[in-house]
């Protein structure tokens, strides 16, 4: 699949908006605030952001995978305020009162905190005083006997357990006894140092701290927050080797936690506190401030942007899971998702850990989604992600599908519906779909609940036909995949002005009693009918369904129309692509999606040979225009195109059948 990293477009200044999301596994409404007057400022690239990035195999090193990681998100970097970041999360409100209500919150913690000299933790001396500040909750510290990072991760350490007995203590006198007063959340998350062991389950890494989720083991799947402590402060740009190393934590936590919205790092860098957040398309280094000082006599203004810092800090790491991180409430667990009514009768997800036995003559249980069907597939660190699930939803065999896509691509829900308006047969039933974040920071996160069509077509056939592949029954197989699929395709075409543009082997699926469908409509694209008389009554139906379907799915018609002609070039997988969209052609039609059902069923078959052609090169690996060359010469004969494509041995009722495909794409003048 081509067609990422995708490139949406970054706006001067965001005007992102949240949807729905998750609260308490209940749906919220939150609207989303505008930036900085002078928009985001972006971390200049130290690489070429027009480089191709290959995704790096299993046996590359550390070192090597990091690099490849700083490459592909290096030039998506930017800054943000902090209360810009929390205006996208929807949360001002929530934390006002911790600057406003609480004053003196941290303040005793501010005055103690110890100054970074070089290399080591000391106390410090206000201003104008004989004595070095007294060392408070700080007494015998560990961090003041250690040096260089050790020190600082001590320090952070240390910090968040007295921020926690502070707020305990200020909830049991302060808060509770004013009028005004509100009472601070305690700990959610267990702080936990993994410098010298690998965090479990996660390849290898050995992150400085991280916030571990109570309930389960500390593994990769339960981490909520990343630290990463360094020595030295990075003021105006986070330094290579630092970014691919945190880039590397997240993606591994984009990897292994299914409900994750966001993955936040908090880089202490010096005395320095940031906040950097990985989303689907950007990253974000959010400036919390000063966590302690960089001298040893310090004034009141000194002590207040760090006890500020203190606030922000203390009131991220006390954020329920479901407002800082993930889509839904995974505190409790991530066995099983569960359809939770929304005021507007519409459907959201929250998580449950285990599937409790309901009540005599609950269905309950029927609406609980089973996330250990986990189909593990190759993860981006930016851009397009769908994670996949074999399941049961109401006693039937479905796939969840979890899509985030740009806000400026078709929705693959969207797609669906119109599919399904149109009456195309030939696609999964939809047993439920919706959206789950309208747009969070550029992209849209969609929940799909679809039939489990089968099995692929090479599994098919070698179940159905183990031992002769010359049989009639085998070529009778082929010609009924080819016809179902062909028929959906025109009929999508046709009914629906929908064209496919990923046909590929894992996207056409056949049930045990050979029904075909046809998959992942994700990369699809509507043809517009703009050009068509308006007077026509099919045309403006067609019309006020695309109209309804916008206003559903919350998208802008002529900005998507416009942005997925423009990826016509780009979107598919390259070994099944057409001639002339492999040659760069800038508009696609239904003879594209043909032939590339005409190179899947080659594919597969070929695949089924006991040995390779020495002739075959349809399918070696090129550049696509290269590709498009190759695959001309291949298809140009009409005695030999077999071979050059892996086929050796094909019956004749087989042979008649591509050779009519061959005939019909690239000798019919209409075609």
């Amino acid at each position: 699949m081509t067609d990422y990293p995708e490139q949406s477009e970054q706006p001067s200044t965001p005007t992102w908006q949240i949807g729905r999301s998750v609260v308490g596994g209940m749906a919220a409404s939150a609207s989303g605030r505008s930036g900085s007057a002078m928009g985001p400022s972006f971390q200049s690239p130290s690489v070429d952001p027009t480089k191709v990035l290959i995704p790096p195999s299993d046996d590359k090193d550390l070192l090597e995978r990091r690099k490849w990681l700083h490459s592909s998100l290096a030039a998506r970097g930017a800054t943000m305020e902090f209360q810009d970041f929390l205006g996208h999360l929807g949360l001002p409100a929530v934390y006002d009162p911790f600057e406003t209500d609480a004053p003196q919150l941290f303040q005793s913690l501010a005055k103690s905190a110890p100054f970074l000299n070089t290399n080591k933790m000391q106390q410090t001396r206000m201003e104008g005083a004989a004595k070095l500040q007294p060392s408070g909750a700080f007494e015998n510290s560990s961090f003041f006997t250690l040096d260089k990072e050790k020190a600082v991760d001590a320090y952070f350490k240390r910090l968040v357990d007295v921020m926690y007995n502070e707020a305990t203590t200020y909830n049991a006198s302060t808060g509770q006894a004013r009028d005004n007063g509100i009472a601070l959340p305690g700990r959610l998350y267990h702080l936990v140092d993994y410098q010298t062991k690998e965090v479990p389950d996660s390849g290898g890494l050995k992150m400085d701290l991280g916030f571990f989720y109570p309930r389960q083991s500390k593994n990769i799947r339960n981490v909520h927050i990343i630290v990463e402590g360094k020595l030295k402060n990075m003021p105006r740009m986070i330094d290579d080797k630092t970014l691919g190393q945190i880039a590397d934590y997240q993606y591994s936590v984009w990897k292994a936690q299914l409900t994750r919205a966001f993955v936040p790092v908090l880089l202490v860098h010096g005395t320095q506190l940031d906040l950097v957040a990985f989303t689907r398309d950007y990253w974000y280094r959010v400036e919390l401030g000063p966590v302690c000082y960089s001298k040893q006599i310090i004034d009141g203004e000194d002590i207040k942007d760090v006890q500020l810092t203190m606030a922000r800090l203390y009131y991220l790491i006390t954020l329920p899971s479901e407002r800082f991180g993930h889509f839904c409430d995974v505190n409790d667990g991530q066995q099983y998702l569960r359809f939770v009514p929304n005021a507007d009768e519409s459907s959201v997800l929250a998580t449950v850990e285990s599937h409790a036995k309901p009540a005599v003559g609950s269905s309950v249980s029927d609406d609980l989604l089973d996330l250990s069907g986990y189909i593990e597939r190759f993860i981006h660190p930016r851009g397009r992600l769908a994670h996949v699930f074999k399941t049961m939803y109401r006693g039937a065999a479905v796939i969840l599908k979890l899509p985030w896509t740009p806000v400026d691509r078709l929705p693959e829900g969207a797609i669906y519906e119109l599919l399904e308006k149109a009456d195309v047969q030939g696609v999964p039933k939809v047993y439920d779909s919706g959206l789950l974040k309208n747009n969070f920071f550029g992209y849209r996160l969609e929940y799909l609940v679809l039939e489990d069509c089968g099995s692929s077509i090479k599994d098919y056939l070698l179940s159905k036909h183990a031992e002769d592949r010359r049989s009639n029954a085998f070529s009778e197989s082929v010609k009924s995949i080819v016809q179902q699929t062909l028929s959906c395709l025109v009929q999508a075409r046709v009914k629906g002005n929908v064209l496919h543009r990923d046909i590929s082997p894992g996207n056409i699926r056949v049930a045990r009693d050979g029904t075909v469908k046809a998959i992942d409509w994700g990369y699809a694209k509507v043809i517009d009918d703009k050009d068509m008389d308006m007077d026509d009554k099919a045309t403006s139906d067609r019309r006020d369904i695309l109209a309804a379907n916008a206003k559903r799915w919350v998208y802008d018609i002529p900005k998507v129309f416009d942005n997925e002609e423009a990826h016509d070039p780009l979107t598919g997988t390259p070994s099944f692509m057409s001639i002339p969209v492999l040659s760069g052609a800038k508009v696609r039609g239904l003879a594209d999606d043909i032939e590339s059902l005409f190179y899947v069923i080659l594919y597969v078959l070929a695949s089924l040979q006991t040995t390779k052609d020495k002739a075959s090169c349809g399918f070696d690996t090129h550049s696509n225009k290269t590709l498009a060359m190759v695959r001309a010469g291949c298809v140009s004969s009409k005695v030999n195109f077999l071979r050059f494509f892996g086929i050796s041995d094909c019956s004749g009722q087989l042979l008649q059948l591509l050779c009519d495909l061959r005939r019909f794409l690239f000798e019919n003048s209409d075609g």
